[in-house]
């Protein structure tokens, strides 16, 4: 993970954190580089050591404190990833917001052209527990889509449970300073069949598919086969170059999602 030396990081605080709590993260050796102020509940992690997107990370933290710091919902402004001990902490920038939120209507558009079930789950918590305490992977998407029959077994559901639930179809990670990569690790003990990484410097696009425990590049999506990284970018880059606002750009997306070309070999 790329770092940064940033001594003005003003932090991440945590809300309706308990005392035991505090005290099993502050009493790691592993997390002495970050810098932890308590008051009533409310946490706020400092470090000199933070990514290029003000993420931080702690070590060895268990899967419990993990579940109890994600589940208070005065904590749904922050994402965490967690995979085997390593909890990493972000507050998305709204830039980052911004371009992830393109890619619902590109999907939406395409599906709704040529009639595929979908359904969006935004940045549901997705979490499979390990057999041990230290273990286990849980993520928040950027976006994240159930496409066909899966979209129909969640659809209604209130609570997304992956020991009995799928677990979403598409995964996308959208990238401005940092790196993604890294995410895919806890996609794929998740199991998430595909992931998008979109880099918002370079405005590339990258497809994953799930092969054994990693990814490997794709050049068409597997949920909406019709739809190649190029054309997913034409259409975001449409938004910015050749439409003048929203509402032209969502009238070019649905003439543009009716005109896509079949996949080689047929389907959707």
């Amino acid at each position: 993970m790329a770092t940064a030396s940033t001594p003005d990081f003003e932090g991440i605080t945590l809300h309706e954190v308990e005392w035991e709590t505090y005290c099993q993260l502050r009493d790691l050796e592993a997390n002495h580089h970050v810098r932890m102020t308590y008051l009533e509940g409310e946490l706020t992690l400092d470090s000199g050591l933070v990514d290029d997107e003000g993420a931080l990370t702690l070590l060895d933290v268990d899967w419990e404190v993990y579940e109890r710091l994600r589940d208070e919902e005065e904590n749904n402004h922050v994402r965490m990833t967690y995979l085997d001990g390593t909890l990493t902490i972000m507050s998305p920038l709204l830039v980052h917001d911004l371009d992830s939120r393109r890619f619902i209507y590109v999907i939406a558009a395409v599906a709704k052209a040529w009639r595929i079930q979908f359904l969006a789950v935004g940045t549901t918590t997705l979490r499979r527990k390990g057999r041990v305490n230290v273990e286990g992977a849980g993520k928040e998407p950027d976006e994240g889509f159930y496409f066909g029959d899966d979209a129909g077994r969640i659809r209604g559901k209130t609570d997304l449970d992956l020991s009995v639930d799928p677990p979403p179809s598409l995964a996308i990670e959208v990238d401005n300073t940092a790196d993604s990569k890294a995410a895919l690790a806890t996609y794929a003990r998740i199991r998430v069949p595909e992931v998008w990484r979109y880099d918002a410097r370079d405005r590339t696009l990258w497809f994953g598919r799930l092969a054994g425990e990693g990814y490997e590049e794709d050049d068409r999506s597997l949920g909406l086969p019709r739809l190649t990284p190029g054309l997913v970018l034409e259409a975001v880059q449409a938004a910015r170059t050749v439409c003048r606002d929203e509402l032209e750009w969502h009238d070019w997306l649905e003439a543009w999602a009716r005109s896509l070309p079949a996949p080689p070999e047929g389907g959707a």
